[in-house]
């Protein structure tokens, strides 16, 4: 799972360094409200949690994917039974990853006054 937020200037994505699965773990780790730089134009831009958003972070997928074709090829010599179950692992992380992004972008956080 990938955070992300848009700059205010150029509207570029600019992407949240933190390992937080949840809005309220978030908040907890940078504070309601927190300064992103963007790389592309300089501007810092003051960002509340709940404009924070999680996507599916394209390049955790395509390695579980390349681990899990090398590894199916692999034992798909000698074993064929288990060469099936490690082709499922990709659609599981996927299920999972999508599950997270899901579940982050439902939840928002009380604004407070």
């Amino acid at each position: 799972m990938q955070l992300i937020t848009h700059c205010d200037g150029c509207k570029e994505i600019i992407p949240v360094k933190s390992n937080a699965s949840t809005r309220p773990d978030l908040e907890m780790e940078k504070g309601e409200v927190f300064v992103v730089n963007c790389q592309k134009c300089g501007k810092m831009n003051s960002r509340h949690v709940n404009d924070i958003y999680a996507r599916i972070n394209k390049w955790l997928m395509l390695g579980i994917v390349g681990v899990s074709l090398v590894v199916t090829l692999v034992l798909w010599s000698m074993i064929r039974l288990i060469s099936t179950i490690t082709a499922v692992i990709p659609a599981l992380a996927y299920g999972q990853q999508n599950q997270a992004v899901s579940g982050f972008n439902r939840y928002k956080v009380r604004r407070k006054k």
